[in-house]
């Protein structure tokens, strides 16, 4: 399937996890991809799975790395027609031990970064009549106690995708949304619980999903995929939940 031939993707935060999985889909589909990340190493083994996938060193905090990954965007490629705004950071912040610098970091990653990201993007995205898929979480519907400053984000998350959708139709730009819900990543074996720990910690949210399983970045992938072909021309300022059913 050649969805995205002739096409550039451009996927914030995309050296590991979901992002990575995204970038790889789409390249497999055609798409030339474009992936940012903090740190070299790991966008450079990222890009090494697809001969279509290169990568620029940005933090898309900084608006001055979005502007520059932009400008190299177009230098490589000419052209954007989808942009995917994975990149984020999930912080364990229960309110009485908050520290407002994780919670300035947090909105700054995943709201800040998103907005100015696209923001940025939008001369390139209407030229293309392009197709914007912001990845967000079952949190934003389903809040987790100690997680309320993620879960807040993840909800301006959403407020913005259906602004947004609204806003850009009449420049041909779709905007939409993946909810995500339990990912199989490594996170669990970084943490400094124990293995008894980690695995009740598992168990119970496995608990949580109606199917009984968490879902892995292809599945995620595969439904970003739709929301940026054609097949979703009619598809804007939605959201489309990849969550086993935990957030419903």
């Amino acid at each position: 399937m050649n969805r995205f031939a002739n096409r550039t993707a451009l996927v914030t935060g995309g050296s590991t996890g979901i992002g990575r999985a995204i970038a790889n889909r789409l390249a497999a589909e055609g798409a030339d991809v474009v992936i940012t990340g903090r740190r070299e190493a790991p966008l450079k083994e990222a890009a090494s799975q697809h001969e279509k996938i290169s990568y620029v060193v940005a933090d898309v905090g900084r608006a001055e790395d979005v502007a520059r990954t932009l400008q190299e965007v177009n230098a490589r490629h000419g052209r954007l027609d989808v942009l995917v705004n994975n990149a984020g950071v999930a912080p364990i912040a229960p309110l009485r031990e908050l520290d407002m610098d994780q919670y300035d970091h947090t909105f700054e990653v995943n709201v800040r970064g998103l907005v100015d990201t696209t923001r940025q993007a939008l001369p390139l995205l209407q030229a293309t009549k392009g197709a914007i898929v912001n990845i967000s979480s079952s949190v934003a519907l389903r809040p987790l106690a100690n997680m309320s400053i993620y879960s807040a984000s993840k909800a301006a998350v959403s407020a913005l995708t259906k602004s947004w959708g609204k806003e850009l139709a009449r420049d041909g730009i779709r905007v939409n949304s993946v909810i995500v819900g339990p990912i199989e990543t490594p996170i669990y074996q970084k943490t400094q619980l124990s293995q008894a720990q980690a695995q009740a910690h598992i168990d119970a949210v496995r608990a949580m999903v109606p199917l009984g399983r968490f879902g892995d970045g292809d599945e995620v992938a595969a439904m970003v995929a739709f929301l940026a072909s054609d097949e979703a021309r009619f598809v804007t300022a939605s959201e489309y939940a990849v969550d086993g059913g935990s957030a419903a």
